[in-house]
């Protein structure tokens, strides 16, 4: 009852941010000039985005396949895949995450565990690459306060130590269990033997960075793999009247990503828009094309998402109801190991 009276507390935040945040964007900018910039888009260069957006999530497949050791066909990892990025565009909670963990955890020889850990690892590698790129971009931004641009660079610099951490904690596991022993038993409120679990969850997904050469090739892919999305937002913002350099189209991505990050309601409506149009505004660029190209994009990866998604669940013989039935089934299982765990915890004090 604790858990699902959280859950639609969560989802209410989320709604609640989504709305101001949409509200915000129509104070700021006249909504007829998204219309305007949305009646003159380039259809063309919107259709090279949504090629872009699908060769992103071909080499995203490529990566996970990459991290689950090519154990399993690129086809399963991307049908899979796709099913839980379309699950994320349409429910709350992010709960595609946890649906391709679990589908990916059913294919042989991948187990559910190791399913888990790749997605963990891939959020903290993507986030990290935001973080490590978003310094270069800030030479677009002529307005942005010297110590904001000293900030980010900072973070760059401690996204990159953080990636240096991850691999040597991932060749190194006894070292890293004993120092997040140490650091966990003096945090009161920490329960240790849980969070070293997770901790070694992580560095299983770790495992390609064991290898000097699966090293290189993860960090590589983790590179590429964001390409196509700097130019389907170059040619996306370019289409409705903008006109950026694939610097500037990368600040974006990065105020896009890190906007993402905020609650909201499913498909991260509201904090995707505001991100994006602050990010335009910030790089000088027109009103309409800031809003105008927050709507256009956010509508192209939702259709691709769904459509992607779709052709996934038709490919693996899966179904919208039994995806969601066998998610809901493991969560109900880890609340319940969690809530052992923590009561055990309280009678050992």
């Amino acid at each position: 009852m604790e858990s699902s009276s959280q859950n639609r507390r969560q989802l209410w935040i989320g709604i609640i941010v989504s709305a101001v945040s949409v509200v915000l964007i129509l104070l700021i900018i006249d909504p007829a000039e998204i219309v305007n910039s949305l009646r003159q888009a380039d259809l063309v260069l919107i259709g090279w985005s949504a090629l872009a957006v699908l060769a992103f999530m071909i080499i995203r497949a490529i990566r996970w396949r990459y991290m689950l050791a090519n154990e399993i066909s690129w086809s399963q990892t991307f049908h899979i895949q796709n099913i839980g990025y379309m699950f994320n565009m349409v429910l709350p909670f992010r709960l595609g995450d946890v649906a391709r963990a679990v589908l990916i955890g059913n294919v042989p020889p991948v187990t559910l565990a190791k399913g888990l850990s790749t997605m963990v690892v891939e959020r903290i590698l993507d986030m990290m690459f935001i973080v490590a790129l978003l310094p270069f971009t800030l030479a677009e931004v002529a307005s942005l306060p010297t110590w904001m641009q000293d900030g980010a660079r900072a973070s760059g610099f401690v996204a990159v130590a953080a990636i240096g951490v991850l691999i040597l904690a991932a060749n190194q596991r006894q070292l890293a269990n004993r120092w997040g022993t140490a650091v966990l038993n003096r945090i009161p409120f920490l329960h240790t033997e849980q969070w070293l679990n997770r901790m070694n969850e992580v560095l299983d997904g770790l495992g390609s960075l064991t290898r000097l050469k699966d090293s290189l090739v993860l960090v590589f892919l983790s590179i590429v793999v964001w390409i196509p999305i700097l130019l389907a937002y170059h040619w996306g913002i370019t289409a409705v009247g903008g006109h950026v350099t694939l610097l500037g189209a990368s600040f974006v991505v990065c105020a896009a990503a890190l906007s993402i990050a905020l609650p909201s309601s499913p498909g991260q409506i509201g904090v995707f828009h505001i991100g994006v149009t602050a990010a335009m505004l910030a790089l000088g660029q027109p009103e309409g094309a800031a809003g105008g190209f927050a709507v256009v994009y956010h509508a192209l990866n939702l259709i691709s998402m769904i459509i992607l998604g779709l052709i996934g669940l038709a490919s693996t013989g899966a179904t919208f109801g039994s995806v969601i039935e066998t998610t809901q089934k493991f969560m109900r299982r880890r609340q319940v190991s969690d809530e052992t765990e923590q009561g055990v915890e309280q009678s050992e004090k």
